[in-house]
């Protein structure tokens, strides 16, 4: 009986002194691996998508939580991830993972498996411009022919959902410019102002439009330009500063004083109207980019390949506009001219979750 207590007090003495180093080794963040059967710091992954609650797999085993969602004790080496979500392509991708490290997949964009388009209205367009505040004009060559949306109305919580938005014609067909025709639009970013180019009765003029105004408050201030200037620009840091560009010299014209003043030198910005029109998207992630006719996507890990996405295929010779605030696309389609938005981000906001901040991060390791 004595020789089976120590047998039992030697088994447990024995477990007592491989387990607890073990266990003290696991909690510090140490784990044998199946590799080489040596014990080796682990790392752990941060998985973020847009849109959230996608399910992750890693090395084909199912992960409980969904996304955004911490990853960790995991063996340094190459580790299999692919994120899963009803109505996308799975997103597939080798991660390396390094000891005491935080490897982080922020802001994975998932691919839609048809890119959701609405159209916003069957009239047929020639451009479209934002101007301040989530006010777009669609423009025709007829004054009477341009529109403003003011897209912040209709928004849903679901894209499928029908979506409207309140548009307003620029000029009543009553108006003494309805009849006129549009040669060029001056505008500026986060400008409520627009300045119209116009022949009114084969006479040019120049048309100042006050956008806040609901109705527009339309100007003619014709009599400010002495002449056709070959370039305008308007002025971000002044609402109503414009700035007219002649062969020999440059004016200053204030709306608010109704004056001329002679610039001896501006800083002006060039022109880029023939490259191609890009923004970022996803946390600055990701490129949409107006490229011939197609409107295109490049995830920021795939750039180098030939992973790319089409979108929408539009008129090569109009712009196109992203709203961030709802994850939007308004472009004028190729063939029918008509208005478009096509939904390229959801409208799940930015969900994150902390990551112990005594890790050395190691961002984005899909791009190595």
């Amino acid at each position: 009986m004595l020789l089976l207590r120590k047998i039992i007090f030697y088994i447990f003495a024995l477990i007592y002194l491989i387990l607890c180093p073990l266990i003290v080794a696991r909690m510090l963040g140490f784990v044998i691996s199946s590799r080489n059967f040596q014990l080796v710091k682990t790392g752990l992954v941060y998985v973020d998508t847009n849109p959230p609650d996608a399910t992750v797999y890693i090395d084909g085993h199912l992960e409980r939580q969904k996304t955004p969602l911490v990853i960790r004790d995991l063996i340094p080496g190459d580790h299999f991830i692919r994120v899963e979500s009803s109505g996308y392509q799975d997103w597939e991708r080798n991660i390396p993972i390094v000891g005491k490290e935080a490897t982080v997949l922020a802001n994975i964009l998932l691919i839609p498996e048809e890119w959701p388009i609405k159209t916003i209205s069957s009239k047929a367009y020639q451009n479209i411009f934002f101007a301040d505040d989530d006010i777009l004009i669609a423009t025709n060559s007829v004054l009477k022919d341009i529109d403003i949306f003011h897209t912040t109305l209709g928004l849903q919580e679901n894209f499928n959902q029908d979506i409207t938005f309140e548009t307003i014609p620029l000029f009543s067909p009553n108006s003494i410019y309805a009849q006129g025709r549009l040669v060029r639009l001056f505008h500026a970013p986060q400008n409520p102002f627009i300045l119209l180019q116009a022949n009114i009765n084969d006479k040019p003029k120049f048309l100042w439009v006050n956008l806040r105004e609901n109705p527009p408050l339309i100007e003619d201030i014709s009599d400010l330009f002495p002449e056709i200037p070959s370039r305008v620009s308007l002025d971000n840091s002044n609402d109503e500063n414009i700035y007219a560009v002649y062969p020999q010299h440059i004016y200053r014209i204030s709306i608010k004083d109704k004056a001329i003043y002679s610039q001896e030198a501006v800083h002006l910005k060039p022109f880029a109207s023939n490259l191609p029109q890009r923004f970022l998207i996803n946390d600055k992630n990701d490129l949409l980019l107006h490229e011939g006719r197609w409107i295109r996507l490049f995830p920021e890990e795939d750039f180098g390949t030939a992973q790319t996405y089409n979108i929408a295929r539009a008129n090569p010779s109009t712009d196109m506009y992203f709203e961030e605030r709802n994850g939007k696309l308004f472009f004028l389609d190729e063939t029918s001219g008509h208005l478009c938005a096509a939904q390229i981000l959801p409208y799940h906001p930015m969900l994150n979750i902390p990551i112990p901040d005594a890790l050395r991060f190691k961002k984005d390791a899909n791009k190595s």
